[in-house]
């Protein structure tokens, strides 16, 4: 089971790496925001990731988007961010994820890794420094990403026919080489169907992939990061949006 009631959404987020909440957002605030990113992608914004098909992501959404703030505060998202890490926590990273006929490509078994922060500081434990669309970002010890928690907010209804994430229960305490996830990969793994206004939440080291579409159906994803923690000084989190 996938989906749960709210007063068992920590432990089975902490068993599996996962849970489903199916129905979190009302169609008004999901027909908003689509209209909003709509706009935002026809722009040309250096935060587009686009083809020549057109843009099909926007990394640094709140620069983009700034009412998507207001979405963070969206009952639904707080008392379940709330439950999990508690009332003291704050978004980090907010990006857009979309597949088009023109971008339609699997993304392979992983584990996402980084953090966004505000400057480079050579601190122990913390490597892979990259620069993306101007935001500095960086690998942390495991111990951190493994508090950090991700929600994955669905503007469109998504099915295994559209590209919707495939996770591996369980794989999300620790990382893992890649002959490591070479092997967990072979084992049974969970398509996450989520109806429109849907979210998915899960730890960022839950090993994780997705296909390609079968049919040419929109498939926007709001990714949002929480933390409840400060990094060690002098590193800052380059964003942070509070609950409440």
């Amino acid at each position: 089971m996938t989906s749960v009631t709210r007063n068992r959404l920590s432990a089975y987020l902490s068993q599996y790496g996962f849970v489903i909440a199916p129905e979190a957002l009302e169609s008004t605030c999901v027909d908003r925001f689509v209209a909003l990113i709509d706009v935002a992608r026809s722009a040309d914004n250096a935060e587009n990731v686009t083809n020549s098909s057109g843009t099909y992501g926007l990394r640094n959404l709140t620069d983009v988007v700034p009412e998507v703030t207001e979405l963070v505060r969206h009952p639904a998202i707080v008392q379940r961010v709330t439950e999990v890490i508690g009332p003291d926590a704050f978004m980090t990273r907010a990006t857009l994820f979309d597949k088009t006929p023109g971008a339609n490509w699997g993304v392979f078994w992983h584990q996402d890794l980084s953090i966004a922060v505000e400057v480079k500081h050579e601190v122990d434990g913390f490597s892979a420094w990259t620069r993306k669309a101007g935001v500095t970002c960086v690998q942390p010890p495991v111990e951190v990403m493994a508090r950090v928690l991700t929600v994955r907010v669905h503007l469109d209804d998504c099915t295994g026919a559209n590209g919707a994430l495939k996770v591996l229960p369980g794989t999300h305490r620790d990382r893992m080489s890649a002959t490591e996830i070479d092997a967990q990969q072979r084992k049974a793994s969970i398509t996450c169907d989520v109806p429109v206004g849907g979210l998915l939440l899960m730890r960022p080291l839950l090993l994780h992939a997705s296909s390609p579409m079968d049919e040419p159906l929109s498939r926007r994803v709001i990714h949002f990061e929480f933390a409840n923690f400060e990094l060690p000084p002098p590193l800052k989190w380059k964003y942070r949006i509070q609950l409440h």
